[in-house]
């Protein structure tokens, strides 16, 4: 028992260090990549439940092997989350963010039902005996629901910059925006040495606070580089 909480907690130091240097973002997430990674572990749990029949892969070692495996994706969201909030506080106050039931409520609706699920199933409002399993695992869905509180499916303008899902991009980095169609706003920028674009919705009732918001940053943008050059 001993041995498993020392390599939990030291395998959910190590994740929760890579989760803060944010090692995978959303958007390197392919239908492919997904798709590579559960065969991958599917086989690997089969591999285990092999082993398993023929008694090389004892439930004691079982348990160990899936506590850490929780611990390190409690581990990663946690990281993860942090540093988002990092970020976003570090972005400065929100000046604009779509109140849209989508954008806005949904992804909290879904990161509380999974926070709840997560503490039901560390039994500790149950009569269930906690085990380490049991709170890992339980934990690993407390994390996620955590790092989903910190998302939002449409951008986050805010004083310094703009957030797209967990992208952070500085306002100096916009480079144009353009109406696309109604209600739909198209933002060119500048992201790790490549030329972006992302369209989102705008409510009809917020287009003309978004369409000042975005033409005071870019004046204030035109502004500092004149600064610069003189």
């Amino acid at each position: 028992m001993i041995w498993t909480i020392i390599s939990t907690l030291l395998v959910f130091l190590i994740s929760t260090w890579l989760g803060k240097k944010r090692l995978l973002k959303l958007e390197q997430i392919t239908v492919r990549k997904l798709l590579l990674t559960s065969i991958l572990t599917l086989f690997l749990f089969l591999i285990l439940r092999f082993l398993d029949d023929l008694d090389y892969f004892s439930q004691e070692l079982g348990a160990v092997f899936m506590s850490n495996v929780y611990a390190s994706v409690t581990g990663f969201f946690t990281g993860a989350a942090y540093d988002q909030y990092s970020m976003k506080k570090n972005l400065g106050y929100i000046e604009y963010v779509s109140g849209a039931f989508i954008s806005n409520l949904l992804p909290g609706i879904i990161a509380v039902t999974i926070i709840i699920v997560g503490i039901a199933r560390t039994s500790f409002f149950s009569d269930l005996p906690v085990t380490p399993i049991r709170l890992s695992s339980g934990l690993s869905l407390i994390s996620v629901g955590m790092y989903v509180v910190t998302l939002r499916i449409t951008p986050e303008f805010r004083e310094k910059g703009f957030v797209i899902l967990d992208q952070e991009i500085p306002w100096k980095n916009l480079i144009t925006y353009q109406w696309f169609e109604d209600q739909v706003i198209e933002l060119e920028f500048e992201f790790e040495g490549q030329i972006r674009f992302h369209r989102s919705v705008v409510p009809v009732e917020d287009e003309k606070e978004m369409e000042l918001l975005l033409a005071r940053k870019m004046i204030s943008k035109l502004e500092k580089d004149q600064q610069e050059e003189s």
